[in-house]
């Protein structure tokens, strides 16, 4: 994945393939992402591979804190990433923290609406412990990704 700065990414041509090409691998990667824990989710991996829970939330994380750079990369009149890495970051990990209490939410409806009607489904969580778990990988996932994009493209 190539970030570019906002002003680079109005000159259009080689960059705009660039911005193309990271719209493409990022649509793909979410959609992976989610092929996965519909895979997790149907198959039970969640209670017989109870590991992978962990790293599907960091990489959950990582994704959201990508769509988030991807969308002021994309509209650099709302913010500019290089500027503050503090606020920057605040802001990543708000994200971040946003979607991963929303997938809780959908979890815990999906508990009450689908699994409680007995259609054979397993619920998805599994306590406190766990959501909260879940939402400290989901903030890791955003706090590494954050990171890496100060380091590699905001020195």
């Amino acid at each position: 994945m190539v970030l570019k700065r906002p002003e680079e990414l109005r000159s259009g041509g080689k960059d705009n393939m660039t911005r193309l090409r990271l719209e493409r691998n990022l649509t793909l990667s979410v959609f992976t992402f989610f092929l996965l824990h519909s895979v997790a989710s149907v198959n039970d991996w969640y209670r017989s591979l109870a590991w992978i829970d962990i790293p599907v939330h960091f990489l959950g994380g990582v994704l959201v804190a990508a769509v988030f750079y991807w969308f002021f990369q994309r509209f650099p009149s709302h913010f500019d990433t290089s500027r503050n890495f503090l606020i920057t970051l605040i802001m990543v990990l708000s994200f971040t923290a946003l979607a991963g209490v929303f997938w809780e939410f959908t979890e815990y409806i999906y508990d009450l609406l689908i699994a409680k009607y007995g259609l054979g489904l397993k619920t998805l969580q599994f306590g406190l412990r766990d959501t909260l778990g879940d939402l400290l990988a989901d903030l890791a996932g955003g706090l590494v990704l954050a990171i890496f994009v100060k380091l590699r493209y905001h020195r």
